[in-house]
Formats: structure tokens, sequence, C-alpha cells
């Protein structure tokens, strides 16, 4: 399928950006945008169809495979916050 787009010139200048810091052309890079744009939204789509248990189902079998009691993880989870917090007031 071909497809034409019309950028912004800012927008344009960033692709343009962002495919030399890749090594591809201009349509190769837009082309890959695309796609990862909309393979993601399918998955979050499908993640929307399914009930939350099942989506954290995984995530609670890992856990308890794991041994850690709920201490050990509030614990681990208030550590990751604090560090994402961090992470985000540096940048």
């Amino acid at each position: 399928m071909t497809v034409t787009l019309e950028l912004e010139p800012e927008v344009e200048l960033t692709a343009i950006e962002q495919a030399k810091e890749q090594g591809l052309p201009l349509t190769e890079y837009v082309e890959s945008v695309v796609k990862d744009a909309i393979l993601k939204r399918q998955r979050i789509q499908q993640l929307s169809e399914k009930p939350f248990d099942e989506i954290l189902k995984p995530f609670r079998d890992e856990v308890e495979a794991s041994g850690i009691n709920d201490d050990e993880l509030d614990s681990l989870f208030r550590k990751a916050r604090r560090a994402a917090s961090e992470a985000r007031r540096s940048e």
C-alpha cells in the first residue's frame, strides 16, 4: 500500500533526524513507526478486552512462585516508585 503523508515541518525534520540516527532511509523509518504504532494499538485493544484478573495472572503466578511475601512485594513496589520518581526529576 502506498500512502502520502503531509507532515508539519517540525515533525518532518524530527522524522528525518531520527531516521538518520537509526541509519534508515526516511521511508523505512516512517514505515517502522507506523507499523509499531498499529501493532501497539492492536495489543492495547486485545488487553482492554481481557478481564483485569486475566491480565495480571502471569504476574501473580510469578510472584507466588518466587516465594516473596506481601511485605517484601510492597517494599519492592515502593522502591520502584521512588526510583521512577527520582528518574523523572533528574530528566
